[in-house]
């Protein structure tokens, strides 16, 4: 096992992770960043048209301009392809550990993205960035004009339902739930003309023969009144699935506060509960787009500057 020492250690390689990074390099710091095996979201984007000075940018390009430029701090900056099996955090020194090496630092940067999503729906992870998305925000604005579904059960369900008529979509909803469970914010929805479907779960999302969406299938949710299922099929454009299923359990083992949802909790400086220990992007949760990713990236890299300065007497 190599024994590594750094200033700032950064667990994740995208968005918030690079920008955090750079930041960091920028003021001299020794940085090591972790680029876990699993890949960055960002890199399964077809198309991105909201990041500023890029009409139209594919992720995985957007995502390659960030990493060549934090690899121009070489003198600064390590990257290390490896995932983290355990930690030590917010006693001082933080201690984290890979495969292959035990890596101290004084600060920890915590942006490893939404984190593992189990798939829910058959067919979900070939169509994601195809007619499959979990941002309405982010993708919503390519269909203007088109048929699109919402599939969750929480009022961000259903402010996201609101935001894409507004964009200009063709809005519909299934639930698994009845109505009756539904945040108060249904009764804005409905009064929009949004179609509701309750008692529904998506079972499945059929490409076409262009590897596109096409339909999706569902079946009622058996209740006590009903002796059958009944499935019914739905041609659409995009399904939206706003049921995430986060992985920061190993954080969460080892002190970090997280939310009802999984996320971890930062407050405006995007500090954790834990002294000298940060986190940004997807991983607490908010807005997952990729500028708020960078945004909270920059802010978790000069705070966590600033109390490196602190901590040194500098």
């Amino acid at each position: 096992m190599d024994e590594l020492n750094c200033e700032v250690l950064i667990i994740g390689n995208g968005p918030a992770g690079l920008t955090a990074g750079l930041f960091c390099a920028r003021t001299n710091r020794d940085v090591i960043i972790l680029d876990g095996k699993a890949p960055s979201a960002l890199e399964g984007v077809k198309e991105i048209q909201n990041w500023p000075g890029e009409i139209d940018i594919k992720g995985k390009h957007l995502l390659r301009k960030f990493r060549d430029h934090v690899e121009s701090y070489s003198e600064n900056v390590r990257i290390i392809r490896s995932d983290i099996i355990s930690l030590m955090l917010g006693m001082g020194v933080n201690r984290t550990s890979t495969r292959t090496a035990n890596i101290s630092s004084d600060v920890v940067i915590i942006a490893t993205g939404g984190g593992t999503r189990k798939e829910i729906i058959k067919g979900e992870d070939n169509l994601l960035g195809f007619g499959v998305s979990y941002s309405a925000l982010w993708d919503g604005p390519q269909y203007k004009g088109k048929s699109v579904y919402l599939y969750g059960k929480d009022e961000e369900m259903l402010e996201d339902a609101l935001t894409l008529q507004q964009m200009g979509c063709l809005v519909s909803i299934i639930t698994n739930v009845g109505i009756e469970k539904l945040p108060e914010k249904l009764y804005q929805v409905k009064d929009a003309g949004i179609d509701v479907f309750e008692n529904m779960e998506v079972i499945e999302a059929v490409p076409d023969s262009e590897g596109l969406i096409e339909k999706i299938i569902c079946k009622t949710t058996k209740s006590e009144s009903e002796e059958t299922v009944e499935i019914k099929e739905f041609e659409l454009s995009c399904l939206f699935i706003l049921s995430h299923i986060y992985s920061n359990s190993m954080f969460k083992k080892a002190g970090v506060e997280l939310d009802d949802m999984g996320n971890i909790k930062v407050d405006e400086e995007q500090k954790t509960n834990l002294k000298g220990v940060y986190a940004a992007g997807d991983c607490t949760g908010g807005l997952f787009q990729v500028i708020f990713a960078t945004a909270e990236g920059a802010r978790a890299g000069i705070n966590a500057c600033k109390y490196l300065r602190q901590l040194k007497k500098e």
